[in-house]
């Protein structure tokens, strides 16, 4: 009898726990200007060989745009099976992820405004008011949309996820339309245009992969996938062609030509043969398991905080270790330390019922404003 396959939420954290290590090592160490001037040390490996390792984990960032782009289509469905809705329904089902990503992001903004304002390491310019603007802006998710002054750059993730949220409900439309010509169509818009040198264009093509392989259940049949008969075998071969295809695709995507010619595309799909490679041979390791899990719970906040940590509040602690691993960890240690430390806040205050009534009682409304 063959097997069946699910890709469960067990399985998006540990992807994520993947993808939140590789996010810390692309910040650390993927750049000269990102080691502070110190002389990292990165044995066993070359500098030359781990930084470009360390350049290459930037796919992660398509990765966390891939699974929100495949959670929201699974919530949609859900909702919706035929994705048949009206404009009411499609405002009031933004409005409720919104709020649940700005709910997410309020408790670790707050504790990352008020540590900053203490160590007096604040990066916001101008006079009151315009600080005011930058932090209204922040807290919302949308900075990098409109281009007002962040408090660290990489919060611009946040407005590429409320664009996914908002623009997903016309996403569905095409795709109910379209079917898998969505992709194509997607690869055609990237390509003539967005700007690929602009963070929020470049890794679009992650949205139609993930719509369509949330729908059609693709990663669950490539694992089911059978070369040969055998099943040690079949893994066998997997693995191997598997990785070769990632190796190419790689190099492919850092190569000069690639840049030019194939950039929109391989940012969508490198982070896709990634998350099926970690799919088929990582993420169900038993003991790594758990760990990628948990790290994966943790990996918003992890991302929120973690470039305080390295950049602004504790810089030259965080560098001071020399050795690439140790940097690595410290920052990791710390940042889920914080994270922890939220979480206990969060049970402390009763965080998740307030905000689940406050998203109750905007809902209300809005479905009493929509019926007068």
């Amino acid at each position: 009898m063959e097997k069946k396959y699910h890709f469960t939420k067990e399985h998006t954290l540990a992807i994520k726990g993947i993808a939140v290590c590789f996010l810390l090592s692309y910040h650390c160490f993927s750049r000269e200007f990102r080691l502070s001037g110190v002389d990292v040390q990165f044995w066993p490996l070359s500098k030359e060989l781990a930084m470009q390792i360390s350049y290459s984990m930037v796919i992660c960032v398509g990765m966390f745009a891939f699974l929100s782009a495949y959670g929201l289509t699974l919530s949609m469905k859900k909702r919706f099976p035929e994705y048949v809705f009206s404009a009411d329904e499609a405002f009031s089902y933004v409005v409720e992820r919104y709020m649940k990503l700005f709910f997410m992001f309020l408790l670790p903004f707050l504790f990352c405004q008020i540590v900053t304002e203490i160590l007096d390491v604040s990066r916001y310019e101008g006079g009151r008011m315009t600080k005011l603007v930058c932090m209204l802006m922040d807290v919302l998710g949308i900075s990098n949309i409109f281009g007002t002054k962040m408090l660290v750059d990489t919060w611009w993730y946040l407005s590429l996820v409320v664009l996914i949220t908002v623009f997903m409900p016309v996403c569905m439309i095409l795709y109910r339309r379209l079917g898998w010509l969505l992709i194509p169509m997607g690869l055609f818009v990237g390509n003539y245009f967005l700007d690929m040198d602009l963070n929020l264009d470049k890794w679009m093509f992650t949205i139609p992969i993930a719509i369509c392989f949330a729908d059609r259940n693709v990663l669950e049949r490539m694992k089911a996938w059978k070369i040969v008969p055998g099943q040690i075998l079949n893994k066998i071969i997997k693995f191997l062609f598997l990785t070769c295809v990632l190796v190419l695709a790689g190099r492919l995507r850092e190569s000069e030509w690639g840049i030019q010619h194939l950039k929109f595309l391989m940012n969508g799909v490198m982070p896709v043969l990634f998350i099926w490679w970690c799919y088929e041979f990582v993420i169900d390791i038993p003991g790594l398991k758990q760990i990628l899990q948990f790290l994966g719970k943790h990996s918003a906040v992890i991302f929120y905080v973690h470039t305080f940590v390295r950049g602004l509040w504790l810089k030259q602690l965080t560098y001071s270790f020399r050795y690439a691993i140790l940097i690595w960890l410290f920052l990791l240690a710390v940042s889920l330390g914080i994270s922890i430390f939220l979480n206990f806040v969060a049970k402390v205050i009763r965080y998740d019922q307030i905000t689940k009534y406050l998203e109750k009682l905007v809902l209300k409304k809005l479905q009493n404003f929509n019926k007068s």
